[in-house]
């Protein structure tokens, strides 16, 4: 089963479970999982964004350790998580490739990974698409030289948008096209792999980035018909970076809603 659910920002005024009921409201769906981010790891996940998800949904948390984060504290986390009982995947340092080299982002997951995932929680990489897609010999390439190693990755995940391609003349890639190579890297290993972000901006051409959505779900519901579902897919509706927010047209409200019926 395909959890479905977003990552949402406050808007001015909000709390987190304000902008979260704003969101199910607006879909007419229980988020089943919610991506969220914490800066430094915290010690107690009842300290992190993920407590707004505790007894209600899973979460696919963001963490952002270095390697003078104290072993200690990711211990102490993950035995929380566990404790609470709380179906929570967590992600080492998303993007890597925008923040650090290859090397240095391999021996920071492989540091803060072990004792998360010695204690039971699953731990995986998020990496923007497009850095899947990179020649190999490019030292940017994701696949190449920000993989931590078979055996150690629980969960591989992508960040995507159509980020400069939606113009008069053309459309967007379609989402089985733009992901062949990290589906085919994750199929190969028998990892599962996640939509960690998608969305849309509202300032784009309608009729095409409907298109483009549409285009996400006949790509997750062909990996559900082959038995290698997407593990989760979070849209991102918020304003940073863009304007994201699901609300900006009933279209992609429509689009959300068909896609997650469909991977109910």
């Amino acid at each position: 089963m395909t959890l479905m659910g977003a990552a949402v920002t406050l808007k001015t005024g909000q709390t987190w479970p304000q902008a979260i009921t704003e969101f199910e409201t607006l879909t007419g769906r229980p988020m089943q999982v919610r991506r969220c981010y914490d800066n430094a790891p915290v010690a107690d996940i009842s300290l992190s964004n993920a407590k707004h998800d505790l007894g209600l949904r899973a979460s696919i948390l963001s963490i952002k350790p270095s390697l003078a984060t104290p072993v200690t504290t990711l211990e102490t986390l993950a035995a929380s998580i566990i404790t609470a009982g709380h179906d929570c995947d967590v992600i080492i340092y998303h993007e890597p490739v925008d923040n650090m080299t290859g090397p240095a982002f391999v021996d920071l997951y492989q540091y803060a990974a072990a004792p998360l995932r010695a204690a039971g929680v699953k731990v995986g990489v998020c990496y923007t698409n497009w850095s899947c897609n990179l020649p190999w010999t490019d030292p940017q390439s994701a696949l190449k030289n920000y993989w931590p190693g078979d055996g150690v990755v629980d969960f591989i995940s992508i960040d995507e948008y159509p980020i400069g391609e939606i113009t008069s003349t053309k459309d967007a890639v379609p989402m089985d096209v733009r992901t062949q190579r990290v589906a085919q890297f994750a199929d190969a290993r028998g990892i599962s792999l996640g939509l960690a972000e998608f969305g849309v901006d509202g300032t784009w051409d309608i009729v095409k980035s409907e298109r483009w959505l549409r285009s996400v779900t006949d790509w997750a519901t062909a990996r559900k018909a082959a038995g290698t579902p997407l593990r989760w897919m979070t849209y991102f509706s918020s304003d940073v970076g863009g304007s994201y927010w699901l609300s900006n047209k009933g279209e992609y409200v429509q689009a959300y809603t068909e896609m997650a019926a469909i991977h109910d």
